[in-house]
């Protein structure tokens, strides 16, 4: 009977620190696709990141972005590498929604209305709302490489804010980037101009976005 313990509970520590580097990376980003940050923390190097890892919307905008971020997050784990130092880099590829593309569309929209003549007031949260909310909202693929270390414990991610911001579609980054967005698509003087939406910039519901 104590053999079955100690075996049922080696199992269990096993599991719950990851077995492998990729299935620790497996792990991490699934919790963190339901939501479920105080189990991806067991995954990760920080302890604390189920208290950085908080959701905190300022407005209905906000709130409907990070919902479809969520909602539309898709990944692959492409490969796992052992490093020099002991480490592994787990490549993971990622699907969601084209934050930039998004954005891109609606300034567009805006700039485009404001110089038709056409006197139609447009509101910015209800042409988010339109976008995000749509069967054909933008999509793109992005590839991010997480850091895995083996600790006492077991097989930990070393989470980047990188590895966060591809996971939600480049969001943090392009929000960044805003003076610039799109360059290789727009004329920097067409994005330039377009309106900012404050409320989106005002704060970042995803405080790792902003760590390190």
């Amino acid at each position: 009977m104590k053999k079955l313990g100690l075996l049922l509970l080696t199992l269990l520590l096993v599991v719950s620190c990851g077995r492998d580097p990729k299935g620790t990376v497996d792990k991490f980003i699934k919790n963190v696709q339901t939501k479920k940050f105080e189990q991806a923390a067991k995954y990760a190097v920080n302890d604390e990141f189920s208290k950085d890892m908080t959701l905190k919307y300022d407005n209905k905008t906000q709130q409907l972005f990070f919902e479809s971020l969520f909602k539309n997050m898709k990944y692959e784990i492409v490969s796992s590498e052992k490093q020099a130092d002991g480490s592994y880099n787990v490549k993971v590829s990622v699907d969601n929604i084209d934050v930039q593309k998004v954005f891109l569309t609606i300034y567009q929209k805006l700039f485009q209305e404001a110089f038709t003549g056409k006197g139609t007031e447009l509101s910015v949260e209800d042409e988010f709302n339109k976008v995000l909310g749509s069967d054909n909202v933008p999509k793109a693929k992005n590839e991010t490489t997480f850091k895995v270390v083996k600790s006492s414990k077991g097989y930990k991610v070393d989470v980047a804010p990188e590895n966060i911001d591809v996971l939600f579609g480049k969001f943090n980054s392009t929000l960044s980037n805003l003076n610039s967005l799109g360059e290789e698509k727009t004329t920097t003087d067409t994005i330039q101009q377009a309106p900012v939406d404050n409320n989106l910039q005002k704060t970042d519901p995803l405080k790792p976005l902003n760590n390190k």
